[in-house]
């Protein structure tokens, strides 16, 4: 799952193409205009990365939701107890000064702490009702903010199939977003890589954070990318082979940049997205 200033850097790059194709009606309108898969797949990226945001956010809301409610049991079963100490409490008042031989001095002090122990218990019953109000509260804007991220999600859900449809077949390109891995370090990160004949070129963010641009060939399902970081310039070539299905690659990468202190070669795989919506496997998908 992609961090929030993550998604910032996604983006960053491909905020003019979503402002360009707008609701996910609209995109459907457009959908024969989108002449080039790239435009198509950085409005992908960028849809993708804002469902992956949101999808956080109701993970911590829905954490959030389930603790309001332990709370507002816990309120509950605590405004009981002290309703029940308060009725035993008023029955003593109650029942103080009716024994035929007591004291009447004695009986004045009894019936007094009497009062003063029930009118304490009701201070503490009016100070846990103010807090189960609060409870009530928190949960109800609670529910409000997961309906409103629920219709977030929903809505970019239909934007991000409105843009499935401009994706060349997955087996006849490389064109789409591919969720990368690179070994010994365990960094991963996304390619957003469009094909144009043997040319490939794209964009990539990777843990670190690092982020730039994507330049390579495919011929004969051998791939060659080479990496350009945007502060670093060219650091890293990937080779690999392409599957037969067109979805996953598994090869080799070489570190340009030995300063780094990075093992200077080592092994990466990838994994395509589906770019069907009953094909994904949404957020939080792990590279094998």
């Amino acid at each position: 799952m992609r961090s929030p200033h993550r998604a910032g850097r996604v983006l960053a790059f491909a905020a003019v193409s979503i402002a360009a194709l707008g609701t996910a009606g609209h995109l459907r309108a457009q959908q024969a205009q989108i002449l080039r898969p790239e435009d198509a797949l950085i409005a992908l990226y960028a849809v993708q990365t804002e469902i992956d945001v949101e999808q956080t956010l109701l993970k911590q809301q829905e954490t959030r939701y389930q603790a309001n409610v332990q709370t507002r049991a816990s309120l509950r079963e605590r405004l009981d107890g002290l309703y029940a100490e308060l009725e035993e409490l008023f029955q003593r008042e109650q029942d103080t000064g009716t024994d035929e031989g007591e004291d009447a001095n004695d009986a004045g002090q009894s019936r007094e702490a009497a009062v003063a122990a029930a009118q304490e218990k009701e201070e503490q019953i009016r100070s846990m009702e103010r807090a189960q109000e609060a409870a009530r509260d928190d949960g109800r804007a609670i529910r409000d903010e997961i309906r409103k991220l629920m219709e977030r999600i929903r809505i970019l859900d239909e934007k991000q199939s409105a843009l499935r449809l401009a994706m060349p077949d997955e087996k006849e390109s490389v064109t789409g977003l591919w969720d990368v891995r690179l070994m010994p370090s365990g960094d991963r990160g996304v390619f957003a890589l469009w094909q144009s004949g043997t040319i490939i070129s794209g964009q990539y963010v990777l843990d670190g954070p690092f982020h730039g641009s994507l330049e390579g060939t495919l011929i004969n399902r051998q791939i060659l990318i080479r990496r350009i970081d945007s502060a670093l310039g060219r650091t890293m070539e990937l080779s690999g082979y392409l599957s037969d299905d067109g979805r996953s690659v598994q090869g080799t990468w070489l570190n340009y940049d030995l300063s780094s202190g990075k093992a200077p070669t080592g092994s990466w795989t990838a994994r395509k997205r589906a770019s069907s919506s009953s094909q994904s496997a949404g957020p939080g998908t792990e590279t094998p």
